[in-house]
């Protein structure tokens, strides 16, 4: 278990164990990029719980890396696709999110998360890919009473992306 974290001088990160027996050097990984598709059917948004590292067992957006030569757009429809089953439009991006951890088994992860607000067009809720189980969730009552475990940035993005809906982005946002 990880009890602090700092860089070291060779460009890892150096990790002191709880139990005390000692230093290890993880190996830094450089930031990728991925998206978020945070997608609304009226006040209902698409929540994943995770199969698998970073953040397994959390729930969170549908979401994934972008691929070479794909644009955020391509990338956040195919995810969104590949996880759930369902069709969106994407209306535009409403934030940005990093993700830095290092998991159970040691491996570190960097990704700059671009989240990208869907409207929900048509499909069945169906797992798949990286996705253990979908649902929807209302926003904002159901925040308060969700039972599973939350990723970090979730609660934020769900209020913000469905303010945005409702009220429109800003000139430059879209």
């Amino acid at each position: 278990m990880v009890r602090s974290r700092c860089r070291g001088k060779d460009n890892g990160l150096v990790v002191n164990d709880i139990s005390g027996e000692g230093q290890a050097l993880l190996p830094l990984v450089p930031p990728r990029v991925a998206v978020i598709a945070v997608t609304f059917r009226g006040d209902d948004v698409i929540l994943v719980r995770r199969k698998n590292e970073p953040q397994r067992d959390t729930w969170g957006f549908p979401g994934g890396s972008v691929e070479a030569d794909e644009s955020l757009h391509d990338a956040t429809l195919r995810e969104l696709r590949e996880e759930t089953g369902v069709r969106a439009e994407v209306v535009g991006w409403v934030d940005v999110v990093e993700v830095r951890e290092v998991d159970h088994t040691g491996r570190h992860y960097h990704f700059v998360l671009i989240a990208m607000l869907c409207r929900y067009l048509h499909g069945d809720l169906t797992p798949g890919d990286d996705a253990a189980e979908c649902r929807w969730l209302r926003i904002p009552e159901g925040l308060l009473e969700f039972q599973g475990r939350l990723a970090e940035h979730v609660a934020r993005v769900a209020r913000l992306s469905h303010r945005r809906l409702r009220h429109g982005f800003p000139e430059d946002a879209s």
